[in-house]
């Protein structure tokens, strides 16, 4: 197998090193049930995240082009919409079931153009970034997970422990995004400037915070340069350095479980885009590809190693599931 240079987590390090071996996956698809809609499948399916008892989150699109939030639990989906929202997205669920995800406000004249930029309700206009929010569901109820003086968020993870990662953002899902943490007393947004974390009226714009270890000490998540190229990175004890699957134009981590094995997806040199797998082992980078798809996203993995995520093929997009084989 080609040998590649990956960065090795050790002793708290991130190091050059490393030859890859291959992984055989064992796939399942997912695809919400939709009576109305054409194959009597949702038009859209996607899995977001996966927590340690198996519970699948995630959204799909109706037969009108509405977007809802799932949770499949026991072979059995359930609809997460937000009250009123025009469309939902839940993203993570944490071990106790808790479940993150984002809204998007409806706009509103009068009405959603005028409350404070920070509150639920504010939609300035259709379309707007500033209409997504974000939520939290427990046990049948929804909060929301918004950032003082920042009309957006988007929640993306939520540990054991109630931590949310994801990020904050004002007018647009670019420039003025921030990685962000909140806890259950404060919300700090954290991104690396110069090596060092700091608040968000000085920390890198375009990044998002999108897992962790539980116990915080490893953040993975994804960020542009100054020449707007897109590119993972990880945070260790308040250590930055970014990530690249080697030979990619475009790496972004989107999950990582307590064994620090952490997911993502990455665009090659011919513009493929792949999903892939990173082991704390110093191995190469592997690929997980939905077999025979255009494109794949691995989006969550949970502590067992089990990995959700999207894939297109014949021009439809579904979720999936993906095991390693036993070797």
């Amino acid at each position: 197998m080609k040998t590649m240079s990956v960065l090795w987590l050790v002793s708290g390090l991130w190091l050059l090193t490393g030859y890859g071996f291959a992984q055989q996956f064992h796939y399942v698809s997912i695809d919400v049930p939709c009576s109305a809609c054409p194959g009597q499948i949702a038009a859209q399916t996607i899995a977001n995240g996966i927590n340690s008892e198996g519970d699948i989150v995630g959204a799909f699109t109706d037969a009108v082009g509405l977007q809802h939030g799932f949770l499949l639990r026991e072979g059995r989906f359930t609809t997460i919409d937000f009250p009123g929202a025009v469309a939902t997205n839940a993203n993570g669920i944490s071990s106790s079931g808790r479940i993150v995800g984002n809204y998007t406000a409806p706009f509103t004249p009068g009405v959603s153009d005028t409350a404070p930029t920070d509150s639920p309700i504010y939609c300035p206009a259709s379309g707007s970034a500033a209409c997504t929010k974000g939520f939290l569901y427990r046990h049948g109820n929804f909060s929301t997970v918004l950032a003082a003086g920042h009309p957006g968020a988007v929640p993306w993870r939520i540990t054991r422990h109630g931590d949310i990662y994801g990020c904050l953002h004002d007018f647009d899902f670019m420039n003025s995004m921030f990685g962000a943490v909140w806890t259950r007393s404060s919300v700090l947004s954290l991104m690396a400037n110069g090596g060092e974390l700091t608040d968000s009226s000085q920390s890198m714009p375009n990044s998002m915070n999108n897992g962790a270890t539980p116990d915080g000490h490893l953040i993975v998540g994804f960020w542009a340069d100054t020449t707007g190229h897109r590119r993972g990175f990880l945070v260790q004890d308040g250590v930055f350095q970014s990530y690249d699957v080697p030979g990619s134009t475009f790496t972004a981590p989107w999950d990582i479980n307590p064994r620090r094995q952490f997911v993502g997806t990455y665009i090659d040199g011919t513009g493929q885009r792949h999903g892939f797998l990173q082991r704390p082992n110093g191995s190469a980078p592997i690929n997980v590809d939905y077999p025979g798809a255009a494109a794949t996203i691995a989006f969550g993995i949970n502590s067992e190693g089990v990995i959700v995520g999207r894939y297109t093929i014949g021009g439809i997009t579904h979720g999936f599931v993906a095991e390693a084989v036993e070797e």
